[in-house]
């Protein structure tokens, strides 16, 4: 196949290495994916508040944890322990709700930083979350201006308790959604931090022995905000309200983990390994297409296997009628037809009597005379020691034609 296709196979492996060699060597663009991860240095990664933990929690215990909350938690006795969640979204299923409910009320503690909630959690909790946009009254409102706005507008939040709390807003700008809380359970809940428009976003939910945290802006613990030491005052005082217990850290339920298991997502994490792949691919397929142009040689034609029974019984039979034993013949005849009766009328053949031939007579609807003269011709043929060819030739009659008129 490669014969004759030299040229387009080299211009092909050519275009693949320089491509290879560009991405290489071409500037790496900034990842804004909100991975959340804590092995992540792109701005939205956690890699910075992970290695600041051991100094809001000297001398304790810092997990992570790869596993689903039901992994970590079913049989496991915890006792005044934080579980720490932060990520774009927190959406766990029933049974991980069950067990994350089940630690808090045994006396631990629970800290969730999304921008939304859903599923049995959030139904639980009675939590719901909505994201404001600081629009100036009279501004013309077109698309271009709603990116500029959603750009240039900065989060402003702070503290309910008086001892947190900061005589100025702490001021998150740009890549940031205002995200609230609309609803929650009233019954059970403290209000522990609000934004510039009084819109709730930090909360404590008294649950069993523990407490629930939720916080509806995880970007503001992210790295891209860690490099001013005013926000990092601010992602500080918000996990101070935990106490300085053994952290169980989440690194399952991240937007990066959500293809953990994909047979490609060591290759598409990388953006040349990424370009790489995909560049084998299309030439390969190229090749493919240009190598359908040469000539198929002539397939054979393969002929089926013969059905060759009729065959094998045509020369047993002629063995037989060439050594003239008509007798061995006549004799396999009527053992085989009385197999047949035995088979089909379900009834004895040792004894051809009277009343044997009236059964067979009414059960195959052949008259009786008949039936009597075919097996009285039987016991004949059975008694002698040669059959001659016109015995055999008539018993063969009389077995055809009580065949043919059989009704059964």
């Amino acid at each position: 196949m490669l014969k004759g296709n030299k040229k387009y196979v080299l211009f092909l492996v050519l275009c693949f290495l320089a491509l290879i060699l560009l991405k290489i060597y071409s500037p790496k663009p900034i990842d804004w994916s909100q991975s959340y991860s804590k092995k992540d240095k792109i701005p939205y990664g956690t890699e910075a508040l992970f290695s600041t933990l051991p100094e809001l929690f000297p001398e304790k215990n810092i997990a992570p944890e790869k596993l689903p909350l039901y992994n970590v938690l079913k049989n496991n006795s915890y006792q005044n322990t934080n579980y720490v969640v932060i990520n774009k979204s927190f959406e766990p299923d029933e049974l991980d709700t069950k067990e994350l409910l089940k630690y808090a009320f045994a006396g631990n503690n629970v800290f969730v930083a999304a921008n939304y909630f859903s599923g049995k959690f959030a139904d639980t909790l009675k939590l719901n979350t909505n994201a404001f946009y600081n629009f100036d009254s009279g501004l013309k409102i077109d698309s271009n201006t709603v990116k500029s706005i959603k750009q240039d507008d900065s989060v402003k939040l702070n503290f309910s308790n008086p001892h947190l709390k900061s005589t100025k807003f702490y001021s998150f700008k740009n890549h940031l959604e205002n995200y609230y809380l609309n609803s929650f359970d009233t019954t059970i809940t403290s209000i522990l931090g609000t934004n510039n428009k009084n819109q709730i976003n930090f909360i404590a939910m008294k649950w069993g022995k523990g407490k629930i945290y939720i916080h509806t802006t995880p970007e503001v613990f992210t790295n891209y905000f860690f490099v001013d030491n005013t926000n990092v005052d601010y992602a500080s005082k918000v996990l101070s309200y935990l106490p300085v217990s053994n952290i169980i850290w989440d690194e399952y339920y991240k937007v990066s983990n959500v293809a953990h298991d994909n047979m490609f997502r060591v290759l598409f994490a990388n953006p040349a390994l990424k370009t790489a792949y995909f560049v084998a691919l299309i030439s390969l397929l190229i090749f493919i297409l240009i190598g359908t142009k040469r000539k198929q040689r002539t397939i054979p034609i393969i002929e089926p296997l013969r059905n060759t029974t009729l065959d094998f019984i045509g020369v047993v039979g002629t063995l037989y009628y060439q050594t003239g034993n008509h007798k061995n013949i006549a004799d396999k005849k009527i053992t085989y037809f009385l197999a047949h009766i035995r088979k089909t009328f379900q009834i004895k053949t040792t004894i051809y009597d009277d009343s044997f031939i009236t059964r067979i007579s009414i059960l195959s609807g052949i008259e009786k005379m008949k039936v009597h003269d075919m097996f009285y011709f039987f016991d004949d043929i059975s008694s002698k020691n040669n059959v001659t060819q016109q015995e055999l030739i008539k018993l063969n009659l009389m077995i055809e034609e009580f065949h043919k008129y059989n009704k059964r």
